[in-house]
């Protein structure tokens, strides 16, 4: 979230964050708990307003779901934490 917050303060961007699950949000047990974090790393940077996009319960793969995203909203920069990537969450090869 630092270097989202610090991108976002040196180029005069909003920031829009998307969570993704392929289950609904019924069954995400932490659903509440990784918003708040989300909330609280994001007032850490000095974003206390931010957009905020759920995609849960789709069945579609994550990188498939960012790459919608990013068209659907003509983002010019996506920044993905290093966590999904590495628990091959999401492949960014494939968003190259």
């Amino acid at each position: 979230a630092a270097t989202t917050t610090a991108l976002a303060k040196k180029y005069g961007a909003d920031i829009t964050v998307v969570v993704i699950d392929e289950n609904n949000r019924e069954v995400i047990t932490e659903h509440d708990a990784r918003l708040s974090s989300i909330r609280w790393h994001l007032a850490q940077g000095g974003f206390e307003e931010f957009g905020l996009m759920e995609r849960l319960g789709e069945g579609k793969k994550p990188t498939a779901v960012i790459g919608e995203v990013a068209d659907e909203l003509n983002l010019d920069l996506v920044v993905i934490s290093m966590e999904a990537i590495h628990s091959k969450h999401v492949d960014a090869n494939l968003l190259a």
